[in-house]
């Protein structure tokens, strides 16, 4: 379905984090519920009686929705603001947000993007590879070199600009001339605090995208819905190294499982840890040969589930 602009203004404001407000934002799951019910256009000038009856929500409710639509021109300018230091908010239902996102996360997609740097690499199903952030050489020249193949593929490589291997894979992707994609655990701007990370995005080489207010400090729940982005996104996800029953980089390749957002491919050559060995036994793709990687299975939709966003 094709949103206009108006649906597309009023699911910003209706999920806006950019801006503080006494009204809580809407969810996840909550702004994809609504989205069944009605274009979010409708909504905007209605006053809190005819959400109310629009929508099926109680008093309470239409009124935090209202409240929400009425933040238009705060959210303009620092949507404005954010726009002159290089930063896009796309919605979740404009055509420039990545479709793979909603087809394989359901109604725990995020409502919206805060991206900077080439963000039509977003919309291009690319090489995720993930792993450890207390990993061995064996397993970071690992991250390299595969990311070195994605990028002779003309593939993005995808990562969490987490240290250990998301580091080691961007490092490669860097050094083969190819654009990587970051996707933080943190607010767009607390991201890009980093001066390498500002130097990349400026250079055009990281596309950074983040579903969280700009200034998110880093949170252990962040980190989960973070992971959910960076398999969904990709063509194939390779995990390089996991501890076995616990850390990120575990959770997120048994969830991506679970849920099936993408194909799961684990290194099981030099550097490979335990945790490798059980995911394989979960039903991951083992793989030997980094070349394989590129002949994984097609992505296919998951299940609707619960949101961190």
């Amino acid at each position: 379905m094709a949103y206009s602009s108006d649906s597309i203004r009023a699911a910003l404001l209706l999920t806006n984090r950019l801006v503080p407000l006494a009204a809580t934002p809407m969810s996840a799951r909550e702004f994809w519920q609504l989205v069944e019910r009605v274009d979010p256009a409708d909504l905007l000038h209605d006053d809190v009686a005819t959400i109310a009856a629009r929508t099926g929500v109680d008093a309470d409710e239409a009124t935090r929705l209202r409240s929400l639509l009425d933040a238009s021109t705060a959210l303009g300018f620092e949507q404005e603001r954010l726009h002159d230091g290089g930063v896009s908010l796309i919605s979740a239902l404009a055509p420039s947000f990545p479709s793979g996102l909603r087809e394989r996360l359901g109604a725990a997609c995020p409502p919206f993007l805060l991206a900077g740097g080439p963000i039509d690499w977003l919309a291009r199903p690319g090489l995720a590879i993930v792993g450890s952030r207390d990993a061995g050489e064996a397993a970071m020249d690992v991250a390299r070199r595969v990311a070195g193949l994605a990028v002779e593929r003309d593939w993005p490589v995808i990562s969490g600009l987490a240290r250990g291997i998301d580091q080691a894979a961007m490092t490669g992707g860097y050094d083969a001339g190819g654009v990587v994609v970051g996707v933080p655990a943190e607010g767009i701007s607390t991201a890009s605090r980093s001066s390498e990370v500002r130097r990349r995005v400026h250079a055009g080489e990281l596309c950074i995208a983040s579903p969280y207010a700009p200034d998110a400090p880093f949170r252990a729940a962040n980190a989960l819905g973070r992971n959910k982005i960076v398999y969904a996104l990709s063509q194939v996800t390779l995990v390089v190294a996991s501890d076995d029953g616990t850390g990120g980089t575990w959770a997120g390749a048994k969830e991506a499982l679970d849920r099936g957002y993408a194909p799961v491919a684990v290194w099981m050559g030099e550097g490979a840890q335990d945790g490798n060995h059980a995911l394989v036994r979960r039903g991951a793709t083992p793989i030997t040969d980094p070349t394989a990687l590129f002949d994984v299975g097609p992505i296919a939709p998951g299940p609707s589930q619960d949101s961190l966003f």
